[in-house]
């Protein structure tokens, strides 16, 4: 084995680990992401708490980690199909679970969809400006949840793109998975702190609006697009 392979997954991770949504939300407001909102260290908290641009931003540079974990790994590392598909999950669990904040991460879709741009690139873009006309006809990034895990795994059979499908299946599991991890710490951290002045709710708290904290009196929820992802 080259010795070089030997560093790719550690690499991975912590590019992973980089905590870019939490460090700018703290930069932005002073806040901890993880107990503010939705309790998520991703772009989606980060939209509702510092603002769309921020949150816009922190998607971005979530999505870098991806990318360049995808970009170095054959190059650098001379990593076969195999270890780039491992790093691709190495990246995705250090957004996860990050060795900067001790375990507390995001969902890591940005990331994926980061490494996605690299593996498939024109099935990637496509799906991505698919979702994102399907979040602005419907306004919600979570009604769409379905559709996005559908049209990252259809579309590239239909480019020929087999290994980024069961790829997209395999990251998308990972995402799910974190999500049930992540849900009973979410709900704890909205009871206390919810996002204001928006009518938007976290996707656990769909079936359950009875967790949800009225909105205060003197602020007049403001309808927000729920689409940014996390």
């Amino acid at each position: 084995m080259n010795l070089a392979l030997l560093g790719l997954l550690p690499f991975a991770y912590l590019l992973g680990s980089l905590p870019f949504s939490a460090l700018i939300a703290r930069w932005r407001t002073g806040q901890n992401l993880s107990e503010v909102g939705e309790g998520n260290v991703g772009a989606r908290n980060v939209w509702h708490i510092a603002g769309p641009f921020w949150g816009v931003l922190a998607s971005l540079l979530d999505g870098l980690k991806g990318w360049l974990c995808f970009q170095v790994s054959a190059p650098v590392f001379h990593a076969p199909l195999p270890m780039l598909l491992l790093a691709g999950v190495a990246v995705t669990l250090g957004h996860q679970f990050p060795l900067f904040r001790r375990g507390r991460g995001g969902k890591g879709l940005s990331t994926i969809g980061g490494f996605l741009l690299g593996l498939a690139p024109l099935p990637t873009l496509i799906g991505a400006a698919l979702m994102a006309a399907l979040v602005l006809i419907t306004g919600s990034f979570n009604a769409n949840i379905l559709n996005g895990f559908i049209v990252f795994v259809l579309l590239p059979l239909l480019f020929h793109e087999p290994i980024a499908s069961l790829a997209a299946i395999g990251f998308a599991t990972l995402a799910a998975l974190k999500n049930l991890i992540d849900r009973p710490h979410g709900r704890r951290v909205w009871a206390r702190n919810p996002w204001r002045g928006t009518t938007a709710t976290p996707s656990f708290l769909r079936r359950d609006t009875t967790s949800a904290p009225a909105a205060l009196p003197e602020e007049a929820p403001q309808q927000q697009p729920d689409n940014v992802l996390h």
